[in-house]
């Protein structure tokens, strides 16, 4: 029985957690708030044994074999770096780090002590993920990619009335590119791989951080556009577009509403059923990780990550 240590009382972590009771071989064996009382309402909520206000005890439960982190995007280093120096298995919210010199430490020490890292990133465990690569021949040459992930955040109008919560705090590493971005980011370097070249813009709000952005990505064969947003919504669905027809997926973040729509007119539909809550696929892929002994997934690959900290850390600093 694998026991997590989950850090964070967000409505990920419940999504997280629901999963974790849905897979066999794992159990939720403690939590780190920093506020006891909403951590003990929560733990209650989910039948937690364990509550911690320290990190550093947390770390030093013998029982605690991984840990979760869906803290705010600033602090996943310092988080991931004291669990996996303490021994522990570490799977890390999106996106797991904000700066590449971060990222390289923490796959170090996972190499270095044998442990499994990886960050939970949804889109490339989910089953539809591989069935949209396994039929990109079907719509020819891919000339053009179009994904993106826009979606109106209530608290940007918190922002406009002069507050800042996590989200848009640049201290935390907020943000829309962080935030969402790095879904339709990561879907695109793992299902083309690496771009020869990228370029992108973001818009800045009051706080510093980015409301909206966009990255284009040339192949040798192809370009790719990247779009994301926490201050408007999206009404049309992302394409990959081959000289065939195309690809569409209507939630890149879910990869649901997958249909070929063919040049002549033809449509097919490709789409598998999946898990009502789509977290089990990177819970399953984590356990399966651990019992393996692997320190990497090669669904959710450091190679895929680590370009993905680098693009957005560059793009961040524009």
């Amino acid at each position: 029985m694998i026991k997590f240590a989950i850090i964070g009382t967000s409505s990920i972590s419940e999504k997280f957690i629901t999963a974790l009771k849905e897979t066999d071989g794992c159990e939720v064996y403690a939590l780190l708030s920093r506020d006891k009382n909403r951590g003990e309402i929560f733990a209650n909520k989910f039948n937690i044994k364990k509550v911690y206000q320290d990190i550093d005890v947390m770390l030093s439960d013998m029982n605690i074999d991984t840990v979760y982190i869906a803290s705010p995007n600033g602090i996943h280093f310092q988080q991931a770096k004291l669990a996996l120096e303490s021994g522990k298995h570490v799977i890390c919210e999106k996106p797991i780090v904000t700066k590449v010199e971060e990222f390289d430490i923490l796959v170090n020490i996972a190499m270095s002590k044998k442990l499994t890292f990886m960050e939970a990133m949804r889109p490339t465990v989910n089953p539809n993920f591989q069935i949209i690569k396994d039929n990109l021949y079907k719509i020819g040459a891919i000339r053009q990619v179009f994904i993106k992930y826009c979606q109106y955040s209530s608290r940007y109008d918190v922002l406009k009335e002069g507050k800042i919560t996590n989200i848009f705090d640049k201290s935390l590493g907020g943000g829309s590119l962080y935030d969402i971005g790095v879904y339709p980011l990561h879907f695109a370097v793992a299902m083309f791989g690496e771009p020869e070249e990228y370029f992108g813009y973001n818009y800045l709000l009051s706080s510093g951080t980015d409301g909206c952005g966009t990255v284009l990505f040339k192949y040798c064969d192809k370009v790719a556009n990247i779009s994301y947003s926490k201050i408007t919504d999206e009404k049309t669905p992302s394409e990959i577009l081959g000289e065939e027809g195309s690809i569409v997926i209507e939630k890149i973040s879910q990869v649901k509403g997958i249909k070929i729509k063919y040049r002549d007119g033809r449509e097919e539909d490709i789409e598998l059923p999946i898990y009502k809550n789509d977290m089990k696929y990177e819970v399953e892929e984590f356990i399966k990780l651990i019992a393996e002994k692997r320190v990497e997934s090669e669904l959710n690959s450091f190679s895929t990550s680590r370009k993905c900290v680098e693009i957005m850390e560059r793009l961040a600093n524009k």
